[in-house]
């Protein structure tokens, strides 16, 4: 099974992208469950805030049905008094401690409906995303690490294949001096005409002049 790979580098860009997809999803997911855990905590904050409020209310409502009970008494003369302050802010405090158990009531609920939640929109797709990115995606690393390796590995030994050498410029220069050693055009007849004038040797001593007849000067 033969490959038609036109380009070593885009093969490289693309395992850089799929590191990089890799990497990115991994925040993601992490931020997921980030948001989840947060999500969790804060109905369990909720939840206590509202206890609380529960306690305040229930004490606010004893303190009004005192308030109620200590106003009813009947005057010196016999007459009851005016309870209407009282007894509105025991209904207040009636209202605020109902509001308080609704909303204890609710963020249980949501307790209880969250995980499901979860388990039914996120959990099952975000476990086998992360199986992928835990063993699926790293092996497709793996074995595209080694096709790249393979390829630059089978382009060194393949000339065609592999880039062109820096020094280029070589056989240039040997043209260069071949042409250097080649006579130009007319030296060749230059040469020939130098050939036939016979070449004069001047004598390395010094010339004797010679003042007396032939002969004279010899013992």
């Amino acid at each position: 099974m033969s490959a038609d790979v036109r380009s070593i580098a885009a093969v490289i860009d693309w395992h850089a992208a799929l590191t990089n997809y890799r990497d990115g999803l991994d925040e993601a997911m992490a931020g997921v469950d980030l948001e989840i855990r947060r999500a969790y905590d804060w109905l369990e904050e909720q939840l206590k805030r509202w206890q609380r409020a529960v306690r305040d209310c229930e004490e606010e409502v004893v303190r009004a049905k005192a308030e109620l009970s200590q106003r009813k008494f009947p005057n010196w003369d016999g007459r009851e008094p005016d309870c209407t302050v009282q007894e509105k802010a025991l209904r207040l405090a009636k209202a605020r401690l109902e509001h308080a158990e609704e909303k204890v009531v609710t963020v249980r609920r949501w307790l209880g409906r969250l995980p499901k939640m979860v388990d039914e929109t996120f959990t099952g797709s975000s476990r086998r995303l992360k199986s992928m990115l835990e063993s699926d995606l790293p092996n497709a690393l793996t074995a595209l690490n080694r096709r790249i390796a393979a390829l630059e590995s089978y382009a060194g030994l393949r000339t065609d294949y592999a880039p062109a050498p820096a020094a280029l410029p070589a056989p240039a220069a040997a043209e260069t001096k071949g042409a250097a050693d080649t006579p130009p055009a007319g030296a060749e007849s230059a040469g020939a005409d130098s050939a036939a004038v016979p070449e004069v040797h001047s004598s390395p001593l010094p010339s004797v002049a010679r003042t007396g007849p032939v002969g004279e000067g010899r013992s």
